[in-house]
């Protein structure tokens, strides 16, 4: 993928990536080896995470003064090719290098792992984009039901556990959505079953957690095809292991979500670390009972549901420079938000 150059601009703030060549992979200390440990000894900095692209974050730039006051930490992406060039080569040069840039902020990394793609491009290694890596509706995703594929990811955690999980500005990893983005033909073509799914789910997590005994892991669930129990089921199976329950989208009034998935924050509330993601879809979510078209909810109501009937400890937001549609929220909204409540004390 070419270098690239993008300027994003908030409230008078100027952050710049910038471009070149990745370096090449070097010999690196591992991590003293620990046993998984108890969540109450696991990193912990709740607060408010801000989203921004895994090639817009770069060493000397101030990361502090673009996103304000009340900050307390990054979330970046990193496809599964970018961090295994081939079967069995890992290079972590990039999460290396974002997390000096996160440290030297006095910031919290949280790297989301990708393998589903929205915009057609492979986010798999070569060595599984044969039957292993399906294409969906806008892009692709990794078989994740298959063990091969299973086994696949779960040594990439492992080698990245081994080199980072002690780093002190390393949260944790973020799997991507459960919601699979393929159509029920792909999926029954492809042997899929829900309750293939869940095993494959709850292995994976589970070894993310022992792979990363120091750090959390951030399960983003939505959706389960053919069976929404099993969300339930697989977060019971894992209270106490460090997993960091939640979801893509903090939308009160989707009535899918309201249906499907809330409920599992209030059932798992005070058993699990919980967050919330403030994506695209919140800066422009209208509201069900609107007189106008134009009525959304503000960025404030959206933290306090998140905050109050979510019971979040971490939110995630998408940076974005401007309104899309242009009378929706934005941004510089957003950042208002985060200054004015920048730990999450619940009134009452």
């Amino acid at each position: 993928m070419k270098s690239r150059l993008r300027t994003f601009v908030g409230c008078g703030a100027l952050l710049v990536a910038l471009s070149g060549a990745l370096a090449a992979p070097v010999a690196v200390a591992q991590c003293p080896a620990v046993g998984p440990q108890k969540e109450s000894e696991r990193k912990f900095h709740p607060g408010h995470y801000v989203t921004i692209g895994r090639h817009e974050l770069r060493s000397g730039v101030n990361v502090n003064a673009v996103l304000g006051e009340g900050v307390t930490g990054i979330q970046l992406r990193y496809r599964w090719s970018d961090l295994e060039r081939d079967r069995d080569r890992y290079d972590f040069t990039q999460i290396r290098r974002d997390l000096d840039t996160v440290a030297k902020n006095k910031l919290q990394l949280v790297a989301v792992i990708e393998d589903k793609s929205f915009n057609g491009e492979l986010p798999t290694p070569a060595y599984l984009q044969g039957g292993q890596t399906l294409r969906g509706k806008r892009g692709y995703t990794a078989k994740r039901w298959d063990p091969a594929v299973v086994d696949r990811m779960t040594r990439l955690v492992a080698a990245l556990g081994a080199e980072l999980d002690c780093h002190p500005n390393l949260e944790g990893i973020a799997f991507q959505e459960t919601a699979l983005s393929l159509d029920d033909t792909v999926l029954h073509a492809n042997g899929y079953t829900p309750e293939a799914y869940r095993d494959a789910l709850q292995r994976q997590l589970r070894a993310a957690t022992e792979g990363l005994p120091r750090s959390r892991v951030f399960w983003y669930m939505n959706f389960l095809p053919g069976q929404q129990e099993y969300l339930s089921e697989i977060a019971a199976n894992l209270v106490g292991s460090g997993l960091v329950m939640g979801g893509p989208d903090i939308l009160p009034d989707n009535d899918a979500l309201t249906r499907r998935a809330y409920p599992l924050y209030e059932r798992f509330r005070g058993q699990m670390k919980l967050f919330g993601s403030m994506q695209p879809d919140s800066y422009r979510h209208q509201r069900k009972a609107a007189a106008a078209a134009d009525d959304f909810w503000s960025m404030e109501e959206l933290f306090v549901f998140a905050r109050d009937k979510l019971h979040v400890d971490y939110v995630f937001w998408e940076y974005r420079a401007k309104r899309q549609p242009a009378n929706s929220r934005d941004w510089a909204e957003a950042r208002e938000v985060i200054a004015r409540h920048p730990s999450f004390r619940r009134d009452g």
